[in-house]
């Protein structure tokens, strides 16, 4: 039997349809149903994810937990450990060559920094993501992407457009993912609308924060890129593209974790279960909350979203007038806590996030704050949820989470970067782990 810790671990792989072993539920209710056994704790990574990542990841923040937990409950506790696609997503190089606009950016020599074209390497290092991630249902559009960063004309545009809205596929009745992808499905009607969406990703974004954004990112209210050319519109492209197809691989793999394996679980023994996820993870074992219905013997007890990268609207029932978020149905589920940690030390969440989720350009409006319409769990917390449904941490993180409360933690204080890892990925810390730790015990 493998174990994290003290703790029972099953790893439960997926593919990125959603298909599991069979065989891992049935082994899944042998650990629950062992005598004693009180509680499971579902963990999601995230993106750049292999199985070792994961285990280290899991295993970090399941320490961190123990240490606060007692001997007892960490023996109870069963850890199953998901495992799905997602190792292919890279952070949009915008956000690596952001600078303050005003004054101007500046090279080592002190000389104003070039706007120029993504290099040949980058370029190629786009590419070979695009295609890792998408196999070969993405050779053509990579062969056709190297084409258009060549001449970026009508009939290149037409074609990766019409491409990528194959890639998206259908939204069903994920509204977050369907208003992400509107822009692609416009520009397919012609082959000018289409050449006009690739032109206008040609020029660098620039784009105004709100003040607290700015000063947590090191940068001022109005920020501009570095990186403008038909390379660099291809590759913003194609990183929308993988954006979009995590998104969807999230929300796929999440209800197949509640179809294929929470709902058939046959326990003998009452269970807790608690539900965690890190960045896209968050949005994987949101879907999963969202579609999950009453288990025999299964208390739905909690969800912990970690820097989670999905829209901040994803809980509401209302964003506006005939408009839900993707995952209306999350809140008042768990029969404890749902908690959300939120901050703006968060690049992934703040400002890649914000500009992964407007691929028309539409940066009129300051991005990254709990005001932005593209914003991210992970930097705001949850957005128009109703009146009373949500408590937020106090200033000292006691960790106190109320049940039957939609938790908001402020975690500025915590989840930052360090030597080792940007803020977004540091959500394994001893800090975090006490959360954990005070959610499950």
């Amino acid at each position: 039997m493998d174990t994290l810790g003290p703790s029972p671990l099953l790893w439960l792989e997926f593919d990125k349809d959603g298909a599991i072993d069979p065989a891992l539920t049935e082994k899944l209710a042998a650990l629950l149903n062992q005598p004693g056994m009180t509680d499971l704790v579902v963990i999601s990574h995230g993106w750049k994810n292999t199985k070792d990542d994961a285990r280290t990841l899991y295993g970090t923040l399941w320490a961190n937990a123990c240490k606060k937990l007692t001997p007892d409950k960490a023996r109870r506790t069963v850890v199953a450990g998901i495992v799905w696609p997602a190792k292919a997503y890279r952070t949009d190089f915008d956000t690596e060559t952001l600078v303050a606009s005003g004054g101007g950016a500046q090279a080592a020599d002190g000389a104003a920094a070039p706007v120029e074209d993504l290099d040949d390497e980058a370029f190629k290092e786009v590419l070979a993501d695009f295609e890792d991630l998408f196999g070969a249902d993405g050779t053509a559009t990579a062969e056709k992407a190297r084409a258009a960063a060549e001449t970026l004309d009508e009939t290149t545009s037409l074609f990766l457009v019409r491409q990528g809205k194959a890639a998206i596929g259908s939204s069903r009745s994920d509204t977050e993912l369907k208003a992400d992808a509107e822009p692609i499905a416009l520009a397919t009607e012609d082959a000018n609308s289409a050449k006009v969406l690739m032109e206008g990703l040609v020029p660098p974004p620039t784009f105004s924060l709100e003040s607290s954004v700015g000063k947590a990112q090191g940068l001022g209210d109005f920020v501009s890129g570095l990186i403008s050319g038909p390379r660099a519109a291809v590759a913003r492209f194609l990183n929308q593209l993988t954006y979009y197809e995590m998104k969807k691989r999230a929300g796929v793999v999440g209800e197949a974790l509640t179809k294929n394996v929470l709902s058939k679980l046959v326990l003998q023994q009452p269970i807790r279960l608690h539900l965690v996820g890190h960045s896209f993870g968050a949005r994987l074992v949101s879907a999963a909350a969202n579609k999950l219905a009453p288990v025999p013997k299964l208390e739905f007890f909690s969800l912990t979203l970690l820097q989670g990268a999905f829209s901040h609207n994803g809980f509401a029932k209302e964003i506006k007038p005939g408009l839900a978020g993707a995952f209306p149905d999350v809140v008042g589920k768990p029969t404890g806590p749902i908690c959300v940690t939120h901050t703006h030390n968060d690049l992934a969440c703040t400002l890649a996030y914000a500009l992964a989720s407007r691929l028309s350009r539409d940066i009129a409006k300051s991005i990254g704050d709990a005001n932005d319409e593209f914003g991210a769990m992970g930097a705001n917390g949850p957005q128009h949820l109703k009146a009373g449904q949500a408590v937020e941490d106090d200033a000292d993180a006691v960790f106190a989470p109320k049940a039957g409360k939609v938790n908001t933690f402020l975690a500025d204080k915590y989840i930052i970067k360090t030597a080792a890892s940007d803020a977004h990925n540091n959500v394994a810390n001893e800090e975090v782990g006490r959360l954990l730790a005070n959610i499950v015990g």
